[in-house]
């Protein structure tokens, strides 16, 4: 766990992104509610797992006996502040660390491109294998593609306002810039600043988790104008697609997520208060969560959303009949 991390100018430097974390009260505070949610999971994983085993001591034979589902993350596997972390315990599926005991595979791996992708094992599916590229620019793309509508810009011929950003995730270093924007800028790319308010003031995010083809939940963070582009977030509520979301713009994002490889992981889309449309302007496949601004019992209710739709997803193609632990 602390190999995640380096230690520079008092703040920690997350190694695979190059994003940096103020050791703040904030980020105490953050720390602790992780901690808190981690113990309550696993909490009920156990006390799920109990009551299975003294039902099977008093139903002897009344259900089938099949051993939980399996799965192996490669190269690496999730910290506990992983969504997927969560979601593996509250949809009682054991994480192991043998690929070939596995019943599937997770590519995971905290980074904008894959590097050499991990060998898929005959007969087992590989999770996020095709989302490979997750860069800002691809992202554009994609959704351009998607969409038919366009959210980056040529900072060269560009004539208003654009936000500049880096190409790598978790840095949250977008600026506002005025273009033509002469000077080239390494790593940087250029999009339509987006207006996600409804009132001129709070800005919303709608993070959208993505299952195995579903949007099973949604949050709604909000930010002030001074954290706009950062992660801190004053205030998250939970939410749905259907609430959230037409039935077409789900359509469209559930296709960009198949076209860009994404089978779990987090969608940021920004609706713009001028001309009605979304935008997905981020892709996390090492997706974080439940967002620690988020009620207690809200993150239960996410969780475990997000856990039945990954469990009734992955169950076929594990071929095992399971019953829940």
């Amino acid at each position: 766990m602390l190999g995640d991390f380096g230690f520079e100018n008092g703040q920690l430097i997350v190694r695979n992104t190059g994003a940096r974390i103020s050791i703040n009260q904030g980020f105490m505070k953050d720390v602790a509610s992780v901690a808190s949610f981690t113990m309550e999971v696993t909490a009920i994983r156990a006390a799920r797992s109990a009551r299975s085993y003294v039902d099977g001591l008093s139903h002897p034979g009344s259900l089938p006996h099949a051993r939980p589902i399996r799965i192996c993350f490669t190269p690496v596997a999730p910290q506990v502040w992983y969504a997927i972390w969560p979601v593996c315990r509250l949809a009682g599926i054991n994480i192991v660390r043998d690929p070939a005991q596995a019943d599937i595979l997770f590519y995971f791996e905290d980074r904008e491109t894959a590097g050499a992708m991990p060998a898929v094992m005959p007969g087992k599916y590989m999770i996020n294998s095709r989302c490979s590229d997750i860069r800002k620019s691809r992202v554009a793309e994609v959704f351009e593609q998607v969409f038919g509508y366009c959210l980056s810009v040529d900072p060269y011929t560009y004539s208003g306002i654009a936000l500049m950003k880096s190409e790598r995730n978790g840095v949250h270093d977008g600026q506002i810039t005025p273009c033509p924007y002469v000077v080239p800028r390494q790593g940087a790319v250029f999009q339509r600043l987006i207006d996600n308010t409804a009132d001129g003031r709070i800005y919303t995010d709608i993070r959208t988790p993505v299952v195995g083809g579903t949007l099973p939940a949604i949050y709604l963070k909000q930010r002030t104008a001074a954290t706009r582009f950062s992660n801190h977030n004053f205030r998250v509520r939970l939410s749905s697609a259907d609430a959230e979301l037409s039935a077409s713009e789900q359509t469209l994002v559930l296709e960009f997520a198949a076209r860009i490889g994404l089978d779990f992981g987090g969608l940021d889309i920004l609706r713009d208060r001028h001309d009605g449309r979304i935008y997905i302007v981020d892709v996390n496949k090492t997706d974080m969560g439940p967002p620690t601004a988020l009620p207690r019992a809200e993150k239960l209710i996410a969780m475990q959303k997000l856990a039945d739709a990954f469990r009734a997803w992955v169950e076929p193609m594990a071929g095992n009949t399971i019953r829940a632990a």
